[in-house]
């Protein structure tokens, strides 16, 4: 995870599940707490990792304690939280050093680190200072001689993150403004470093509401771009900026057009070394401010003037931007542009999605989120998702539900292997192809509806689903793999269609509760042997329509 993501993911969790933590999750943690800086290097933390018994313990000591007693609140949330966390580690300091102000701040910067690299870790985290209600208890709880500080709980947040407001940034600093009075950015992206093709951003500052909402928005989407972070002042200059302009894997430039940047002397400047690299060529590409025609950004600065009229016109082509920073509609014909100069990665992060980009369409390849409802969505960096690959999902234990959206037209092989919480998952008609074992031990699926255009159910696509109750296979089937309800033994009703030909042989082996099935008439490839172990399925009572051991109309 990059800082940002952890700094900004970062919250108080109080509400835990019960999977218990590795302990090198914990070493992790901890390691991450030792590298904090300390008031004259002192590092004065020393760690505890709590065991069952000592969480319990200290958590009676609070609620036994005088403000426990008192029935504060505070006090005796954090025993319960502390008390249900799978696990807490505690962080002590020297006792003569509690009086000195230092060695407080250098121990909650040593629990902020513990914190960030849960975060970095998948994992939630909670200090818990009220201990100090029961200080010496508990002190003596943990053979001590140190002053316990706080202690952090840890575990895996159960249900959906909350995350608490923050006071603007524009409300806590003084002395700090950008030109024109805009205050500085504390949303920047990074620029891009690397010998990939990117993007070079020109603009003025003083335009800086708009461009930096685009830029959050762009490299959102994957988009490789590059700006002078260094530069708060689009009327600085840095010679830095023509280093990276002229770098060969740069491959176009984005300039805002506003009557600021006509004015600007260096952004006029960067765009002069731009058309002796490109010429005069779709590889520049204006996006207007305001969406006005060219001519009437200008008149401000005769150089600049000749300057940018050397590139663009009223007649060339732009893509317009509202004056409102929070405006998205442009973005998706940026990104297109971007797509088409190559700047836009192949692969990538977007919320919880691994993707890769091929063929101009979007294909999943991992979620990596803990959530307990997933909606995969349909477009990713101005891109269709049509694809989700093969074990995208494979083996993730937090998932109940998913959404699968219009877009989707194959779920490749082992997609959702090994899912044991999945309970339901939507899967639209637009889907032609279900891969190989793509449900296999989705233990807790209980009924599913089958695309209608698919032609064939692949191999052990839902075995081992064992509280798989129905299945009704849509018209349009037309072969059946081996195995593919094998080992579904609350499998009760099972639906084949006529357009259904050919079955290998295990199909419903182990299903011992399938009481009611159908099968076409003129299908081949039916074996006894698949229904040995179905004891309501009676192949030679010579129908094709079975419920509860008799052949039926």
């Amino acid at each position: 995870m990059f800082f940002d993501e952890a700094l900004f993911q970062r919250h108080s969790v109080r509400t835990f599940d019960r999977r218990p933590i590795a302990p090198a999750l914990l070493w992790h943690i901890m390691n991450a707490g030792r590298m904090a800086p300390s008031a004259k290097n002192s590092q004065p933390w020393r760690f505890i990792v709590l065991s069952d018994d000592e969480r319990k313990g200290i958590s009676l000591a609070m609620c036994n304690s005088d403000e426990g007693m008192r029935d504060q609140g505070s006090v005796k949330a954090s025993a319960k939280i502390l008390e249900r966390a799978p696990a807490a580690i505690a962080v002590t300091a020297p006792r003569f050093s509690e009086t000195k102000e230092s060695m407080y701040l250098s121990m909650g910067a040593c629990l902020e680190n513990m914190c960030l690299k849960a975060t970095d870790l998948g994992l939630g985290s909670l200090i818990i200072c009220d201990i100090q209600c029961a200080e010496s208890e508990i002190a003596d709880l943990l053979k001590t001689s140190r002053k316990v500080v706080a202690i952090l709980a840890v575990g895996y947040e159960e249900g959906l993150p909350t995350y608490p407001n923050k006071f603007p940034l524009t409300d806590l600093v003084e002395g700090l403004q950008g030109e024109g009075g805009n205050d500085i950015e504390d949303d920047l992206p990074e620029a891009f470093i690397g010998d990939e093709p990117f993007i070079f951003i020109s603009y003025s500052h003083r335009d800086s509401a708009q461009v930096v909402a685009d830029l959050v928005q762009l490299k959102h989407c994957g988009v490789r771009l590059w700006y002078d972070r260094s530069i708060l002042n689009g009327e600085a200059w840095d010679e830095k900026a023509l280093c990276i302009l002229e770098k060969p894997n740069c491959v176009g430039v984005f300039v805002y057009i506003s009557r600021n940047s006509a004015n600007s002397a260096n952004v006029c400047m960067e765009l002069e070394h731009a058309r002796k690299k490109f010429g005069k060529s779709a590889n520049i590409v204006g996006i207007h401010i305001g969406d006005k025609v060219f001519s009437s950004y200008l008149g401000g600065n005769r150089e600049c003037d000749a300057i940018l009229q050397k590139i663009f016109s009223d007649k060339s082509k732009y893509i317009p931007r509202s004056e409102t920073a929070g405006e998205t509609d442009h973005i998706l014909e940026m990104v297109s542009q971007a797509l088409g100069w190559g700047a836009v990665a192949d692969s990538g992060i977007y919320d919880n999605f691994r993707y890769t980009l091929y063929n101009n369409e979007i294909s999943i390849t991992k979620y990596q989120g803990t959530s307990q409802t997933v909606v995969v969505p349909s477009v990713i960096i101005g891109r269709v998702v049509t694809t989700i690959g093969p074990n995208a999902f494979r083996d993730n234990g937090d998932v109940r539900k998913i959404v699968l959206p219009q877009s989707i037209k194959r779920v490749e092989e082992g997609a959702f292997f090994g899912m044991t919480s999945l309970e339901w998952i939507f899967l639209p008609d637009s889907i032609e192809y279900l891969g190989v074992a793509a449900f296999r031990k989705c233990r807790e699926l209980k009924n599913i509806t089958l695309p209608k255009h698919l032609k064939k159910l692949e191999e052990a696509l839902f075995r081992e689903c064992t509280s798989l109750t129905e299945c009704i296979v849509p018209n349009g089937v037309e072969e059946m793999g081996e195995a593919v309800f094998n080992g579904c033994s609350h499998l009760e009703r099972a639906i084949l269609p006529d357009s259904l030909k050919r079955m290998t042989e295990g199909g419903f082996f182990g299903c011992g509760n399938l009481r009611e099935l159908v099968i076409p008439r003129d299908i081949q490839g039916l074996e006894k042997q698949s229904f040995e172990t179905c004891p309501f399925v009676n192949v030679d009572a010579g129908g094709f329509r079975f419920r509860n051991g008799k052949a039926i109309s």
